[in-house]
């Protein structure tokens, strides 16, 4: 019975450890926002991404922007139920213009290399954050636009900044609508975010 009692014990300090770690996503009222994270993205079909300097260049660049130029629409606070978003996308921008894109282009939709909880740390354990941030930040790590399944999988990913520990992450799908290439991935983002404030409980 006392070794069932110790069991017992252990398991809630365990799962009460993992919560609070979790919770802190959810109660914190002030975050930072650092982007659309394409950096390790695979891009599938070639035929639908045919120009790649177009793609490097300029369109990641105005997917980054859209919380921005359209924020009502991509409203960070709104879908997360936060009081206070402060932006810092100097960095991601950065990592993004530094990505080899002629090696994310890819015409085989089963060369995905599918992410996980362990790949995800392993991505925000090498950003190279300024050191005058600390909290918790949200990034969108982005695994795949794959216009082949006409989907787009994004890894919502609250960390600490400081100590770059992911506190939550989850695979959101995007589904992808519109015409011209901007617009049609645009709306995967505007989609993810939604089902992110839907499914990850963010809606109280």
């Amino acid at each position: 019975m006392k070794t069932f009692w110790i069991i017992l014990s252990s398991l809630i300090l365990f799962t009460g450890t993992a919560n609070s770690q979790s919770n802190k996503a959810y109660c914190v009222q002030e975050i930072t926002w650092f982007g659309l994270d394409y950096s390790d993205a695979l891009f599938i079909d070639s035929k639908a991404f045919p120009d790649p300097y177009r793609l490097h260049r300029t369109l990641i660049g105005k997917w980054n922007e859209l919380v921005f130029k359209e924020n009502q629409k991509f409203d960070i606070a709104k879908s997360f139920n936060k009081r206070y978003v402060n932006f810092n996308v100097s960095y991601i921008n950065n990592r993004n213009r530094d990505a080899d894109i002629f090696k994310q282009i890819s015409d085989d939709r089963f060369h995905q290399r599918l992410f996980n909880g362990d790949s995800i740390q392993n991505i925000v354990d090498s950003y190279l954050l300024n050191e005058d941030i600390d909290g918790v930040g949200l990034v969108f790590i982005v695994e795949s636009l794959n216009k082949l399944d006409h989907e787009a999988i994004y890894w919502v990913t609250f960390f600490d900044v400081v100590s770059k520990k992911d506190l939550l992450t989850e695979q959101i799908i995007g589904k992808p609508s519109g015409r011209g290439l901007h617009n049609y991935w645009a709306n995967s983002f505007y989609n993810a975010l939604n089902k992110a404030e839907r499914h990850m409980g963010f809606i109280f």
